[in-house]
């Protein structure tokens, strides 16, 4: 009696995806393994202040006429830091500029290369012409012509001062003596220089 050992393929295919099913499930159960994880989450970021403010009211610090050659005027602002930036930069002082303003005279050009000025910072004045407490003080522009200091001290990187806040908020004062130049010739009656502006910067 004979009997036919061929089987169909389609009996050998379905054999072969049995088998790789198996191996299938026998691979995910042999890389199975304990875990454990760990986060922290909820992270944010702000940016800080720095803010520098002065007690002028938007007032100017010096409103001076009929000067003469000698005359000599002080006057003082305070200066306040009230960042929340712990250690901030050096605050710094530069020109803002000024408009000359020429006298009748055709040999006259204004008055900016005539005044004198002299900055001291110090602690314990507020605005005004007395210049009451001031103290602790230390030249930050040694006496020098407007115009030059126009010149010199432009912007921040060239600017005048060494107060580092250490705390907000913490002021300092300063203190300006102009002198119109006992050298100042008669060309000059009548000029002026005005819209002068000094400026206070902070950066961190």
């Amino acid at each position: 009696m004979s009997h036919d050992t061929r089987r169909s393929p389609i009996v050998i295919f379905a054999g072969l995806i049995g088998l790789a099913l198996v191996a299938a499930l026998i691979t995910r159960t042999s890389n199975a393994a304990f875990s454990a994880t760990t986060d922290n989450t909820g992270n944010s970021f702000s940016a800080g202040a720095i803010t520098l403010t002065d007690d002028d009211s938007t007032t100017a610090m010096f409103t001076v006429s009929d000067m003469v050659p000698g005359d000599t005027q002080t006057a003082c602002i305070q200066v306040t830091y009230t960042g929340t930036v712990a250690s901030p930069g050096v605050v710094k002082l530069y020109s803002g500029g000024y408009t000359d303003v020429p006298g009748a005279d055709p040999g006259s050009d204004g008055l900016s290369d005539d005044l004198n000025v002299t900055v001291e910072q110090g602690t314990g004045a507020t605005f005004g012409g007395s210049c009451a407490g001031f103290g602790s003080a230390t030249t930050i522009v040694a006496t020098t012509k407007l115009a030059t200091l126009d010149t010199t001290y432009t912007d921040y990187a060239s600017g005048a001062g060494t107060w580092t806040p250490s705390a907000s908020p913490q002021s300092r004062s300063y203190k300006f003596t102009v002198q119109l130049d006992p050298a100042t010739t008669d060309a000059e009656q009548g000029a002026s220089t005005t819209d002068v502006a000094f400026v206070w910067e902070i950066q961190s």
